[in-house]
């Protein structure tokens, strides 16, 4: 708590969930001062949004001050920054896949002529940005000594039952196909105001992807496949529970 009553929330914004166009929502409830990373766009910024030393180096004064912390982090994070609250968004494995290589094909230029598949096959992009992503999030712990959400693990079964009992622990878990079900939860929840923002989750290309190569997606990514059918099955029973 900053004040002794005000909580502290942790956004943990899973790479193309639909975390973006969140953040603007974020962004309109709390003062330039209170958010980390500070608003400000550039190098810098991006960094920050996903380093995880640059938490460890805030001053006492501005974690002080922070009542808001958000980014491409992993979990245990939360812990690291004293979150009371943590919110997250989570996406189908295979969708939130193509929705990456189609990112990577849209606004990287070494990849603007290549097949999806060829991007997905690349050795440094797979391990890092792709290979059961989510759950790697949600495994991860103080003990691998991480540097950012780009570190390796392997999810294991005992990894994925970590992941798992996180997962848990996690306030308002949404999911990105019910985007607007999490959106009108934290409005009910916390009294945050949701004004008119541009949808930033949606592309145009028409990068068609075969059948079998979501299947092959599904099968290389068999924890994070296991990962989301708990989430989802979470998800639902906490709207029956409400």
């Amino acid at each position: 708590m900053t004040d002794g009553t005000d909580p502290v929330f942790f956004f943990m914004h899973v790479m193309k969930t639909g975390g973006t166009t969140f953040v603007q929502h974020l962004e309109g409830n709390f003062g330039p001062d209170e958010v980390y990373p500070p608003a400000q766009r550039g190098v810098d910024r991006q960094r920050a949004y996903y380093m995880i030393d640059e938490l460890r180096d805030l001053s006492p004064e501005r974690r002080d001050a922070t009542r808001l912390y958000m980014g491409h982090f992993p979990y245990v994070v939360g812990a690291l920054v004293g979150a009371d609250v943590t919110l997250t968004i989570l996406r189908d494995p295979v969708e939130r896949t193509v929705s990456f290589l189609r990112h990577c094909r849209r606004y990287h230029a070494k990849h603007a002529e290549r097949p999806l598949e060829e991007i997905y096959d690349d050795p440094w992009m797979y391990p890092l940005y792709i290979r059961n992503y989510q759950a790697k999030l949600f495994a991860m712990t103080v003990d691998d000594k991480l540097e950012s959400h780009l570190d390796e693990i392997d999810v294991d079964d005992r990894r994925l039952a970590g992941a798992v009992d996180n997962l848990e622990r996690v306030d308002v878990v949404g999911l990105s196909d019910r985007y607007d079900q999490f959106v009108d939860e934290t409005h009910r929840r916390f009294g945050w105001r949701i004004d008119p923002a541009p949808d930033l989750r949606v592309s145009t290309e028409g990068w068609d992807v075969s059948r079998a190569f979501r299947a092959r997606i599904a099968s290389d990514n068999a924890a994070d496949v296991a990962f989301y059918v708990y989430a989802c099955e979470l998800h639902d029973r906490r709207r029956r529970a409400s």
